[in-house]
């Protein structure tokens, strides 16, 4: 939001003034300081009313401006830790940082700005060149939300927030763009490649060795959190160490064993159905199993398929659970599988084909190469989620890889679930139920989640039912069971030192009534304070973190790194998330906050 138009002709008549009376800018300064406090005073307290619908924080209407009204916020016992302290909430910043971010909080205010941010990128690097844009970029959105632009230069940001027992998730923030995958080329052969046509593509092997350099580049952000932050964590993306057109091969194969599963009992299957809301809550018993099969594959005597339910039924009852189900097969065994098919349906089509088999197992050594180093370390990672396209495929590499590496005296490995999904609370109790049974410890990572508006446009585009929550009430519903089934997740001695160990989490939210929501219920429940962390992102909510720390709590702050140019996609959707909550009470409580810390320090001047 401008200072309105006399405002602004006054400053520049006192820079002429500083000039023709010779006074230094500080004296001029000082004088004109009154005038500065009362234009924040009318600008950065107003309220913008708003009508929270969607799964963002709330998206806003037409601003409407109003007297200021303190943001109603839920009534909780913890009621005696004080969010909207701003000496402490800003103790780490300067005045100049103090003041970018009131800059920040404006522009993502201006909602053409924020829609078309993407394109006024590109004009320009069109008109001014690439080297001034970045430079304008670096100095005002990069460095207000991330840490710098490589290992090296994050480390006086990383011992800052140390210095208030703050902790550091670091994150090397170069991300493929939803929509923007590689392109493949179709062989000749199509028709006598299994899995065809849908697998038939040709690898850019030149994205390979990008992934091999990401892989380093990560390893790299372990060691990084070693040397700096012992306590934090390391974040990465999948979709940097794998081909994004692989994970979406993958992830339509798995959602195709899953119908699979749902049809060896019942013929009724939606093949639109979305993934997560996929009923898996039944058993299959060998003869309701054989009769499946042999309606769907041809080849295999009933002796095989009991030698192969017994495999997979691993508590010998008689019957096989979804999870006994998806931890017996194997994407790297379904090529096979499905040349018993006899009919070259949809299964047919999802199987991955040799080149892709082995594409998969680079992926999962990169993976395993950097969790190999994290696990040597003591240094825990948090595997990031994205868009639903690929997310399936995520969560497939992420459960086998908690498989290996949780089984220590910490989970190293933390998998993301983003409870804008229909479907999240569910699926969170599965996987705690699945490392209770596997014998691991269960990490995860809670956020509401960050990719609303594409995946509602792809939906609509391809005629699906959306798979995101229809408004911010059902989200933030889904995101507090979450919480409560993981806190009451505890100890349970009968299952094993590791399997049996109680579940931890990181609760991601700017959310200050969920964040006072969860430490009411750790009350309650009498939870540890080791077993709960609370993040925020770099530049967002610091009035939760720092106070948050200064109260005990495991706080955190999501620390993204990159080159300028990588990082842009990241910068885009951080001002377009920051735009769409900023009606939101937590969201105008932190902007009266900072406009207030800025007044307090410009006042003595």
């Amino acid at each position: 939001m401008r200072l309105p138009v006399p405002g602004a002709r006054s400053l520049r008549i006192w820079q002429r003034s500083c000039k023709a009376r010779a006074h230094s800018p500080l004296e001029s300064w000082k004088a004109w300081t009154p005038y500065v406090c009362v234009q924040l005073q009318r600008h950065c307290f107003a309220t913008v009313a708003t009508e929270q619908t969607g799964t963002g924080e709330a998206p806003s209407k037409k601003p409407v401006v109003k007297p200021v009204v303190k943001p109603v916020v839920k009534p909780v016992v913890s009621a005696e830790k004080d969010f909207t302290d701003g000496t402490v909430a800003f103790q780490s910043k300067s005045t100049w940082e103090l003041f970018r971010a009131w800059c920040v909080f404006q522009i993502c205010a201006i909602g053409p700005i924020v829609r078309h941010c993407d394109t006024l990128y590109m004009y320009s690097v069109k008109v001014l060149g690439a080297r001034l844009t970045h430079l304008l970029l670096r100095k005002t959105f990069f460095e207000h939300f991330c840490a710098g632009e490589s290992s090296q230069d994050i480390v006086p940001r990383m011992r800052e927030l140390q210095k208030y027992n703050v902790g550091g998730i670091l994150d090397y923030a170069a991300e493929a763009k939803d929509g923007e995958l590689p392109e493949t080329v179709k062989p000749i052969d199509e028709e006598e490649t299994v899995g065809a046509p849908l697998s038939s593509r040709s690898y850019d092997y030149e994205s390979e060795a990008l992934c091999d350099a990401r892989a380093q580049i990560f390893r790299v952000a372990v060691r990084g959190v070693k040397d700096t932050i012992p306590d934090g964590f390391a974040a990465i993306k999948l979709s940097g160490l794998g081909n994004p057109v692989l994970l979406e091969r993958m992830s339509t194969c798995l959602a195709e064993v899953c119908r699979l599963y749902k049809r060896l009992a019942d013929d009724d299957v939606n093949p639109k159905e979305n993934y997560y809301m996929i009923d898996r809550s039944f058993k299959i018993d060998f003869e309701t199993f054989k009769k499946g099969w042999l309606k769907m594959f041809e080849g295999k005597s009933e002796e095989e398929l009991k030698t192969m339910f017994d495999a997979m039924d691993d508590n010998r009852d008689g019957y096989i659970s979804y999870l006994e189900w998806s931890s017996g097969v194997k994407l790297s065994e379904i090529n096979e599988m499905v040349r018993g098919c006899k009919h070259q349906g949809r299964l047919f089509q999802a199987a991955l084909n040799e080149e892709e088999v082995k594409l998969y197992s680079n992926m999962l050594k990169r993976v395993q190469g950097i969790l190999d180093l994290a696990q040597e370390l003591g240094v825990r990672v948090m595997i990031d989620a994205e868009w639903t396209d690929i997310q399936p495929a995520i969560d497939h590499i992420t459960i086998f890889m908690q498989r290996i590496y949780n089984r220590g005296e910490l989970p190293i490995v933390f998998n993301t679930y983003q409870t804008y999904l229909k479907g999240m609370p569910t699926r969170v109790q599965r996987d705690l139920d699945r490392s209770r049974r596997e014998g691991w410890r269960f990490g995860a990572k809670l956020v509401r989640g960050a990719y609303m508006v594409s995946e509602r446009q792809k939906a609509e585009e391809r005629g699906l039912e959306s798979p995101i929550c229809e408004t911010y009430e059902k989200t933030e519903e889904n995101f507090h069971k979450a919480i409560d089934v993981i806190l009451a997740h505890g100890e349970d001695p009968s299952a094993g030192a590791c399997g049996g160990a109680a579940a931890e989490v990181l609760v991601a939210s700017h959310n200050r009534y969920s964040i006072e929501r969860t430490i009411q219920k750790m009350a309650e429940l009498a939870v540890r304070q080791d077993r709960v962390g609370f993040g925020q992102l770099m530049g967002m909510a610091d009035h939760l973190t720092y106070t948050l720390a200064r109260y005990g709590y495991r706080s955190y702050k999501y620390v993204p790194y990159g080159p300028v140019d990588e990082v842009v996609p990241y910068l885009i959707r951080r001002t377009q998330e920051n735009s769409a909550i900023l009606g939101s009470p937590s969201v105008q409580e932190e902007r009266q906050m900072v406009g207030s810390e800025l007044l307090r320090r410009l006042r003595p001047i």
